[in-house]
């Protein structure tokens, strides 16, 4: 149903302009070209940036990453030092291409100037937030009722937290979870895996629209239409708009569709939870971004020219991009058996 709506809409709004038709010069709009930076601050991780520069639709596969720019980095008000291209030709497009030898501390100020011939010069300011007030975590299987799953065995958590009621707080939380690497007969695929005791961290598939906290970014209209859950692959941010001052337990599960284990419930295995304190300007960044990930029927609106798209938040002065500052803490348990 979904699906079918969203063609109709489109075709409607190709019916609509294939009237008339006008060529227009894209040449003629181009704007000015405009410097990119992106950093991101964490307590003990060495401060980097990348620098680069905006380009335009009818460009081809250009080189836009600025390697002699003048990269200044301020801490507390006082120049600390000119920050340094050094990047490994593999890591030529990576984020972190100009570095510093300044680690953050929680309640430092930062600030970051960039400038660069041809180009106006641009800056940012942000605060090192303080370490999140992680209480608790726990984990349990449980089973996954939901016969067209891929198993019928999936993790629950709980994670409890205090919010600072004498500011407004901003967060991200994640999750990961030690999988049993399953070792497969060469010959026979078809017999179950052993385990031989070797585990990795994954990220956990969680659905996040059954938590008060996410479920508010669901509408009405997209629930009629079935989009009824909510990314977060990588984790999902929030604020204390709902929980201002509480303690507070957020409950989630994970997906019943992903990655299958074969039969590996009796295996001990551990959970880990990230809880990130993040500053208000790059809140304001992730959630534009996850938005995007979101299958919200504005989103499905605005592929056909219908709604407004989604805008990623900028916090650089002159230019775009974003300066965030984070600050995490973690826990990990082992995950309880099912009864």
């Amino acid at each position: 149903m979904k699906m079918s709506i969203k063609c109709i809409l489109l075709l409607n709004f190709v019916l609509l302009v294939s009237s008339c038709t006008k060529e227009v010069d894209l040449e003629y709009l181009r704007p000015d070209s405009k410097l990119v930076l992106n950093s991101v601050a964490s307590p003990g991780e060495q401060l980097k940036a990348s620098l680069s520069r905006t380009w335009f639709y009818t460009d081809e596969n250009p080189n836009v990453v600025i390697k002699d720019a003048r990269v200044d980095l301020y801490v507390n008000d006082r120049l600390v030092e000119t920050m340094s291209w050094d990047v490994e030709e593999t890591e030529y497009y990576s984020v972190g291409n100009y570095v510093s030898s300044y680690y953050p501390v929680s309640g430092d100020k930062i600030r970051i100037e960039a400038s660069k011939d041809g180009f106006k010069d641009v800056a940012a300011e942000e605060i090192i937030p303080d370490r999140p007030p992680l209480i608790s975590f726990a984990a349990e299987k449980i089973k996954s009722h939901d016969p067209y799953a891929s198993r019928d065995i999936k993790n629950r958590f709980k994670v409890t937290f205090k919010d600072d009621p004498d500011a407004v707080n901003c967060y991200m939380i994640n999750f990961q979870v030690a999988r049993p690497v399953p070792e497969y007969d060469d010959e026979d695929w078809t017999k179950p895996p052993v385990y031989s005791g070797e585990y990795r961290w994954d990220r956990a598939y969680i659905d996040y629209a059954s938590e008060p906290l996410f479920g508010n970014k669901i509408s009405i209209l997209d629930k009629v239409m079935g989009n009824d859950w909510l990314s977060g692959y990588n984790g999902r941010p929030f604020s204390d708009e709902q929980i201002n001052g509480k303690e507070y337990t957020m409950t989630l599960e994970e997906s019943s569709y992903g990655y299958y284990y074969g039969d590996s419930s009796d295996l001990p295995d551990s959970a880990r939870v990230y809880l990130y304190a993040i500053s208000e300007p790059y809140y304001r960044y992730l959630s534009a971004l996850i938005s995007l990930y979101d299958g919200s029927l504005n989103n499905d609106l605005a592929d056909v020219g219908l709604a407004e798209p989604v805008r990623a938040f900028n916090n650089i002065k002159g230019g775009v991009g974003i300066l965030g500052a984070v600050c995490v803490d973690s826990l990990t348990v082992a995950i309880q058996k099912l009864n």
